[in-house]
């Protein structure tokens, strides 16, 4: 069955992405006021922390909403590398899915409480090691064991989320992504004003999940009939289980060691800076990451939200409408990247205003831009490569990683360059390989330059206009 992407899903998606990020922006004028800086960059070591659930995933979420897509657009079987051909008129192969859901349900059970248990154990100890200055252990720990909580509900749940995506509902998922948020912004002021601390945070973190995630089962099911359809094939055998997880895990491991070198690439600099240079850097420079990455994921928004239409065009071998989804996708990237960038800029000196001291300057936000949307422009490529079942690029982002991680300890930890030399490793991390070689290689594979992407999004904008 062809998956539709709408121009509603499009705006949804959108609004989704703007009313999650624009809530967290509206959250850090509160954090800021209510937290003392200790405190709020403890909450930004909180977050890094909370991303190595992205770790524990180790690429099955991205693996099972792309074989959902692949189910939905009726292919026969799954494969371990690239995807069987599906005819255009081809229906939803219903058994093919019910194998899927069944074993990644399995797999998420174990995942989330082997996180959980490392979370509230070894992230206990390295939280309060780093949380010495603030001298109340009992509120940091509270705070701490909720927000371990809140990061196990959410693996344990994720996946309806990744689901939905799978067989073409944005719209719905980010319905219930603006539903949730205005509820988690909401509780997390009034927790605020009453003087519930960083406590506040890791409560309003949970509800946010559980309400989301409901909320993502519930249209998931109701989809189609999808529920009552699955419902009538009956239990999945075991064999079958371990089979569709055997084909998974070829490329679910890949996956993982891209999900380690994003971590490492995007988040484990939070965490040297907070042992290095203190929580009052951490919370400067985790400020400026919040926001640059805001920017990106906003700008990214489009490319996303036509991931499920690009895998379901490949199944079908249907390159050129391929061509027209990833160029749409990437052009708006380029565009609105540093238009955003430029428009947090304005707010800068309102920011510092709140706090009464600086936070943030251009420096460190056009810094900490540049190697963000690095890291984007590598991952458009590598979203394609993964639409095709083929995670080949797993080897450099590890590397990347490390040579990032390694740079970052010398050029902190022995040069003594402060928050440039986090900037300045991940740069150079990401030039020598990754920002060249694979937008190379997918657009000769695609056969696709760069002047015809702009014209397939200069066709697409002229047409939308006209259609106004």
């Amino acid at each position: 069955m062809k998956i539709k992407i709408s121009k509603n899903d499009v705006i949804w998606n959108y609004i989704g992405i703007v009313v999650s990020l624009a809530g967290n922006f509206v959250l850090v004028p509160f954090l800021i006021k209510f937290l003392s800086t200790d405190y709020y960059g403890l909450w930004n070591v909180f977050t890094s922390l909370g991303a190595i659930s992205v770790l524990f995933d180790f690429g099955f979420n991205s693996m099972f909403a792309r074989n959902i897509a692949y189910s939905w657009s009726g292919v026969d079987h799954l494969t371990k590398e690239n995807v069987d051909l599906a005819s255009e008129n081809s229906q939803v192969n219903y058994v093919l899915l019910k194998k899927v859901i069944r074993t990644c349900q399995i797999i998420y059970i174990i995942i989330s409480t082997s996180a959980l248990i490392i979370l509230s154990t070894i992230g206990s100890v390295y939280v309060l090691n780093v949380s010495l200055k603030i001298h109340d252990n009992k509120t940091v720990l509270i705070a701490w064991l909720l927000f371990a909580f809140g990061v196990f509900l959410d693996l344990l749940y994720g996946y309806y989320d990744a689901f939905l995506r799978g067989v073409g509902e944005v719209g719905a998922d980010n319905k219930a992504r603006v539903i949730s948020k205005a509820i988690q912004i909401s509780l997390t002021i009034l927790l605020l004003l009453l003087n519930f601390g960083i406590i506040s945070v890791s409560i309003a973190n949970i509800v946010y999940g559980l309400i989301f995630r409901g909320m993502c089962k519930k249209r998931f099911y109701e989809h189609e009939g999808l529920g009552i359809k699955l419902q009538q094939i009956g239990k999945v055998p075991s064999n079958d289980i371990l089979n569709t997880f055997i084909i998974v895990w070829h490329n679910a491991w890949r996956e993982g060691v891209v999900s380690i070198a994003n971590y490492l690439s995007n988040q484990v600099t939070t965490l040297l800076c907070s042992f290095y240079l203190g929580l009052a850097a951490t919370a400067r420079f985790g400020l400026a990451v919040q926001f640059t990455s805001a920017v990106a994921q906003i700008s990214t928004a489009l490319f996303i939200s036509y991931m499920p239409a690009m895998q379901e065009s490949y199944a079908h071998r249907n390159f050129d409408r391929l061509k027209d989804y990833f160029s749409w996708g990437f052009v708006s990237y380029l565009i609105l990247f540093p238009l955003g960038i430029i428009g947090i800029m304005i707010f800068i000196p309102f920011i510092n205003i709140i706090k009464g001291k600086e936070m943030l300057t251009v420096s460190l936000l056009v810094g900490v831009g540049i190697y963000q949307f690095l890291l984007k422009y590598r991952e458009c490529y590598s979203w394609y490569l993964a639409s095709t079942n083929r995670v080949i690029y797993y080897k450099s982002f590890i590397i990347s990683a490390l040579v990032c991680t390694v740079l970052s300890v010398v050029l902190v930890g022995y040069c003594n360059l402060g928050i440039n030399g986090f900037i300045i490793s991940q740069i150079i991390s990401q030039c020598i390989y990754n920002v060249w070689y694979w937008p190379l290689y997918v657009d000769k594979e695609m056969n696709l330059g760069f002047k015809e992407k702009v014209d397939r999004f200069n066709k697409r904008m002229r047409n939308i206009l006209q259609s106004l």
